[in-house]
């Protein structure tokens, strides 16, 4: 199940990244990450952190939660409610700080 977590992350990071006009290279410049890290994650070979995750999505004019699979096995669709509320609140509090 975590491949198929990470293979689904990084083809929503591709799609998006496509969708904007964004090149590898230029989303690794705008998340400080190399191009070839974004290569990886785009094909769920590279685990994400969730700051990362974070970066990512504001680097692509969109939110963390565009990026997490509706697809998961029953067992794991909770976490996708718990992980967009750590991911708010992570958004929340770096408005608060800048």
């Amino acid at each position: 199940m975590d491949d198929q977590l990470y293979r689904l992350f990084g083809s929503r990071v591709r799609a998006l990244r496509e969708e904007k006009n964004v090149t590898q290279e230029e989303l690794a410049k705008r998340v400080d990450l190399s191009r070839t890290s974004i290569t990886n994650i785009e094909k769920g070979r590279q685990r994400v952190l969730l700051h990362q995750m974070v970066e990512i999505a504001n680097a692509l004019e969109s939110t963390p939660t565009a990026l997490i699979p509706d697809v998961l096995p029953k067992a794991a669709e909770p976490l996708r409610d718990d992980v967009a509320a750590v991911v708010a609140a992570l958004q929340a509090e770096t408005v608060k700080a800048s």
